[in-house]
C-alpha cells in the first residue's frame, strides 16, 4: 500500500511549492483500488496532487471521515476534476454543525450547496458497508475511553437548538493487505482508543493506524488535552500488541506528537503535506 498525504496542516521542510492547511486529504493506492481519503479545506489538495504526480481522475472513490469543512471543503474542485468517481459519507452530513468560541458560533459543516448539487455522486450511509471483500467502512464505535476535550466546543443543531454533537456523522475506513489492516480515522472524534478498540472487534490482523486524534485546540494553538492524558494515549496504544505502526497529524498538533513519541519513539510517524508512506 502506498498512502500520500496531499495536504495537512503542516508540509514537508524545503517542499515551499506545496500548500499546508488545517485540513486533511489522503491518497490511498492498494493492490486494486485509488482511494481519496477526505479532501482538506479547499481545493488545494489538488494542486498538491498534481506536484505530487497523483492523477486525481484516476481516484476510484472518495471516502469522507466526517462531515466538518476541514475535510470537505475540497469536494467542488475534486468534483471539476474526476466525473465518475463516488463518495461515500454519512447521512448525517446533511446536518449543520458548529464549533463555539466564547459567544461565537462558526459554521463548520459539510457545504450544503455541494451535496444538493451532486447528490448523484455521493452514497450516503446509515450502517456499515463493505465496499469489496478487502475494504470496509465502519460508522458506529464503542464508547470505553473518553471522547477528546474539544468535543465540548463542537455542537449539531436540532429543531433550531444547538447541542452537544454525537459525531453520528463520522466513519472509520478499514483496508486489508496481506497479514496487515489499516486504519484511517480522520479526526477520531469518537476517540482514538474507542476507535482502535472497534477495529480490533473487525479483524484478527495487526493494525496500522492512520489520522489525527483531535488533540489540538485550534484557538490557542497548544494541547486541547491535559499532558498526562495525551501520555495515556500514548502508553494504551504502546500496551496494545496488535498496534504495530501509527501515523498521525492534523488535529493531533505538534506539541501532542511530540509528547506522545517520547513514549511511542519509532512506532509513532508524523504525516506532512508530501509525505508518503509505501507499507
Amino acid at each position: 500500500m502506498e498512502i500520500i498525504t496531499l495536504i495537512e496542516n503542516e508540509k514537508l521542510p524545503g517542499r515551499k511549492e506545496l500548500h499546508a492547511e488545517a485540513g486533511l486529504s489522503l491518497f490511498i493506492k492498494t493492490g486494486s483500488r485509488n482511494i481519496l481519503f477526505d479532501t482538506g479545506s479547499s481545493g488545494k489538495f489538488a494542486a498538491n496532487a498534481e506536484k505530487l504526480g497523483v492523477d486525481l481522475k484516476q481516484v476510484d472513490f472518495v471516502v469522507i471521515s466526517h462531515a466538518h469543512y476541514d475535510h470537505t471543503g475540497g469536494l467542488a474542485e475534486f468534483f471539476r476534476i474526476n466525473k465518475t468517481a463516488k463518495v461515500y459519507i454519512k447521512k448525517e452530513a446533511y446536518g449543520e454543525y458548529y464549533y463555539k468560541v466564547l459567544f461565537f458560533n462558526k459554521y463548520i459543516g459539510v457545504d450544503q450547496e455541494i451535496l444538493k448539487k451532486y447528490t448523484d455522486r455521493f452514497v450516503f450511509l446509515d450502517n456499515d458497508i463493505v465496499i469489496d471483500p478487502n475494504i470496509r467502512i465502519i460508522t458506529s464505535f464503542l464508547n470505553k475511553y473518553k471522547l477528546p476535550s474539544d468535543s465540548k466546543h463542537i455542537l449539531k443543531k436540532e429543531n433550531g437548538k444547538l447541542l452537544p454533537d454525537d459525531f453520528s456523522h463520522e466513519l472509520m475506513l478499514m483496508i486489508s493487505e496481506g497479514n496487515k489492516e489499516f486504519v484511517f480515522t480522520g479526526c477520531s472524534h469518537h476517540g482514538i482508543l474507542n476507535m482502535i478498540k472497534t477495529a480490533e472487534n473487525h479483524t484478527d490482523k495487526k493494525l496500522t493506524v492512520v489520522g489525527g486524534f483531535h488533540m489540538y485546540n485550534p484557538v490557542t494553538g497548544g494541547l486541547a488535552e491535559k499532558s498526562e492524558d495525551v501520555l495515556n494515549v500514548a502508553t494504551e496504544i504502546m500496551r496494545d500488541r496488535n498496534i504495530q505502526q501509527v501515523i498521525t497529524g492534523h488535529c493531533t498538533g505538534l506539541k501532542a506528537y511530540k509528547l506522545m513519541q517520547t513514549l511511542m519513539n519509532e512506532k509513532l510517524i508524523n504525516m506532512r503535506t508530501g509525505r508518503s508512506f509505501s507499507l
